[in-house]
């Protein structure tokens, strides 16, 4: 999701076996839809709006540009909890891509020459990367071109691709010649990754037992979320199971501290899978992140910036970046083996007693996506074809069967970043991890901090 997107919302790694999580957790892109136009409005939805020059007049108009685009184009809204006159007011409007890019650039130069308190600098800063984002995604989808990667990352999403070194390749090689080492040797002779593919599909749930391990997962991630971070009264999450969409899991905020989690049962999910989806899309991933960030933002300080979520833009890279870091936050390695040792695998039906190789094996895959940034660069600026492409998915990542990670990264590019290079942002950006409660009991703060203030770029 994203969401809160993609959406396809990190890395489940069989599709079946090897496509990124990204796929399965955009909990918010992916959907396609083609909106109908309303009555038009004989102005554009802004041009009715008071315009007096403060930075809330410039944020409900952003908003009202937000809305317009994701009209326009549905991929680019992620969510919106903007008063419902409004949106309808947008709908009618049906402004074209011209007229949202004028908009844009006219609130792009209000702020330039808004005097701001100093307290209202983060404000300013988080819209002009948002309508920085704005411009740009108008750009590639009306005329259908695209800047080469790193490009694209900094004017959608304001941030870099990590290096890959020599001594994170190296670690790589280290980390796949032990996953390699704990794999058993049934499919012997196939390749590397046809190997793990086998390996993980031992643990993919049951139809018939999905709803259980998945609430019971939750529950998990909910329990623990909430020993570090107090949660409004009654905030709650559902779940649905649906068919025949183009996305394995979607989240979708609806306000007043409810989120609606889908998944696709088109998907196979594994046991460690349904753990990952839990925390990254509930607790204390998308949900809590955007029940906290409404919470304090929205209504306690009566910021209506954040009434909408661009898929494309510096605030859904961070939103991404949080959920997909939040699985590791609420549980180490050790304690992800617990969960799933005594609760999820008996639930899924699976002997116990694999579960802690089983977990050691997929964490090691998950540090492996580090490799994914330079490949796709290679590959969506033309200099690597699609066969090299897979291959090397194949090699470095150990995916079996690399196709939905490729199709992902034809439709969402550079967003790919969120969730590869986001979580090791995440981790840099809070105090080392640490078994002592003193040292948890800061790094669930400073967690719960990027959460609640308007961040427009990672370390």
């Amino acid at each position: 999701m994203m969401q809160s997107q993609a959406r396809p919302d990190t890395v489940i790694r069989s599709l079946r076996a090897g496509a990124s999580l990204c796929l399965l957790l955009l909990a918010g892109g992916c959907r396609t839809r083609e909106p109908a136009p309303a009555p038009a409005l004989s102005h554009a939805p802004w041009e009715a709006a008071s315009r007096p020059d403060n930075v809330d007049s410039i944020a409900r108009d952003y908003v009202r540009v937000a809305l317009a685009l994701g009209e326009r184009d549905p991929d680019s809204l992620d969510f919106s909890v903007a008063p419902a006159t409004v949106a309808d007011e947008v709908k009618r409007a049906y402004a074209s891509f011209d007229e949202i890019d004028g908009e844009a650039a006219a609130l792009e130069s209000r702020l330039q020459h808004l005097a701001f308190m100093k307290e209202d600098q983060p404000r300013r800063e988080f819209l002009r990367g948002q309508l920085a984002a704005v411009r740009a995604r108008v750009r590639m989808v009306r005329a259908g071109v695209y800047l080469d990667f790193d490009s694209e990352a900094a004017a959608l999403f304001a941030t870099t691709r990590l290096p890959d070194t020599d001594a994170e390749a190296a670690r790589r090689r280290a980390m796949r010649t032990e996953i390699l080492r704990q794999l058993p040797t049934t499919a012997a002779g196939k390749s590397e990754a046809i190997r793990y593919g086998a390996y993980d599909a031992r643990f993919l749930i049951p139809p018939e037992k999905l709803r259980a391990v998945m609430t019971a997962a939750l529950d998990a991630c909910r329990q623990r979320t909430l020993e570090h971070i107090t949660l409004p009264a009654g905030e709650s999450v559902d779940l649905t199971f649906v068919h025949r969409q183009p996305w394995s899991a979607f989240s979708r905020y609806r306000g007043d501290a409810h989120s609606t989690i889908s998944l696709n049962l088109d998907y196979p999910i594994t046991v460690d899978d349904a753990l990952e989806l839990a925390c990254h899309e509930g607790y204390p991933g998308h949900h809590v992140f955007n029940t906290l960030r409404d919470r304090t933002l929205r209504l306690g300080r009566g910021w209506p910036e954040l009434e909408a979520q661009l898929t494309f833009s510096p605030q859904s890279y961070l939103s991404e970046a949080e959920a997909a870091y939040a699985p590791r936050l609420a549980f180490s390695t050790a304690e992800r083996a617990q969960v799933e040792r005594d609760i999820l695998f008996p639930l899924a039906g699976m002997k116990p007693a694999e579960a802690a190789r089983y977990v050691a094996i997929s964490a090691a895959i998950r540090e492996l996506s580090s490799a994914e940034p330079a490949i796709a660069r290679e590959y969506l600026d033309g200099r690597l074809e699609y066969v090299r492409a897979d291959n090397r998915l194949s090699d470095e990542v150990l995916m079996a069967q690399p196709d939905a990670s490729l199709l992902y990264m034809n439709e969402y590019r550079s967003y790919m970043l969120a969730y590869t290079d986001g979580p090791r942002r995440i981790a840099a950006a809070l105090p080392a991890a640490s078994s002592t409660p003193e040292e948890q009991k800061a790094r669930w703060k400073a967690y719960e901090e990027l959460m609640t203030t308007l961040r427009t770029k990672l370390p």
